[in-house]
Order: structure tokens, then sequence, then C-alpha cells
């Protein structure tokens, strides 16, 4: 099943189910995003919140900002800015050491 989402059952059940996915949307991201950089010991990758909507449609632009901030909040991910252009204000995404413990298999319980 090609459109199947997929989410991470241990963050879905702590932290709610639209937060399972965009953790999960962005895990698979970091992981294919050729544009991807490691900075400060970490990969980060830069995405929109309107580009989430645009690979979760379901999801309204509203609903994936209130997602990500929870998902700060929480310790699970974090959000800063490296765009060279001053006026480009999208944010870089990071798993936090306790996020990164969550999406690996097998280490977090």
């Amino acid at each position: 099943m090609e459109n199947m989402i997929d989410f991470n059952k241990d963050i879905a059940r702590d932290y709610g189910l639209r937060e399972s996915v965009i953790a999960t949307y962005l895990w698979e991201l970091l992981d294919r995003d050729l544009d991807s950089i490691e900075r400060n010991g970490r990969v980060w990758t830069r995405i929109s919140q309107r580009m989430i909507t645009v690979a979760l449609p379901f999801m309204s632009v509203d609903m994936a900002r209130r997602s990500l901030r929870k998902l700060i909040e929480e310790g699970v991910i974090m959000r800063d800015v490296f765009n060279d252009d001053k006026f480009d204000h999208t944010h870089w995404y990071a798993f936090t050491d306790y996020g990164f413990e969550m999406m690996e298999p097998g280490t977090y319980s």
C-alpha cells in the first residue's frame, strides 16, 4: 500500500497521533533529504509548515504548527534557523537525544 501513513506508536501514545505522524515524516525526511545539514553534532532538515501540509494533506497549517510546537516543548525535536538569506525564516528541525531514542527502533521502552 503505497499511500499508507506510518507513525511511531510510542510518540502517538505519549504525545498524540498528529505529533507522531509529523515526527515520523521528519525522521524519514532526515534519512533521505539531500539538503539536510549537520550542525552541532545533529542532522537538520529544512521544512516549512506549509510543506508539511503538502506531504500530509489531511493536516492544516495550524495543525502542523501546533504539533511541531508540542514536539519541541516535549523535547522530542528542536528547531533553529540556518538560512543564508536573512529574509528566509524557514525553520530547520533535528531530533533531540530523547527524540532520537524514541524514533530509533528498539531503544525506547
